[in-house]
């Protein structure tokens, strides 16, 4: 499956708070994706789209799927770095990459598909603003 992936990518950086971690200290397993969504939401901010003012225009992104893969584990006291990228799959779906890095090594990688709605029903195309900014096109007609 070909993917057409942005130029425009992001990197969330995130203090790994204690009330994220086990009894060792180790970021617990079911954070990451909260992680994802963090980094997600800041690559739309930052570049102009953010997913409210998509929202207010009627649209919704449901997620289709969630992968992750654990490498190494995260811990108190880190820096995490979420770095994401942003990708079309077809007209209807679409997906972000995630690699959680700790000073430069990389601790784990996922990825989220998703569709967008447009008042409760599939969209043919990604929202204008959103395909204009990420892939510097419009929408076909």
């Amino acid at each position: 499956m070909e993917i057409a992936v942005s130029p425009l990518d992001h990197t969330a950086r995130i203090e790994v708070r204690y009330a994220e971690t086990d009894a060792m200290a180790i970021v617990h397993h079911a954070v990451y994706p909260v992680w994802f969504e963090q980094a997600r939401t800041e690559i739309m901010r930052v570049h102009g789209v953010p997913f409210s003012e998509i929202e207010d225009a009627g649209y919704h992104s449901p997620l289709l799927s969630l992968e992750v893969e654990y490498i190494k584990p995260c811990r108190y006291g880190d820096f995490a770095d979420v770095h994401v990228t942003f990708g079309r799959i077809d007209r209807l779906r679409f997906k972000f990459f995630y690699e959680v890095t700790v000073n430069g090594e990389l601790r784990t990688k996922g990825s989220t598909t998703h569709i967008f709605t447009y008042h409760d029903k599939p969209c043919r195309e990604l929202p204008p603003k959103l395909m204009k900014t990420f892939f510097n096109s419009e929408p076909k007609a």
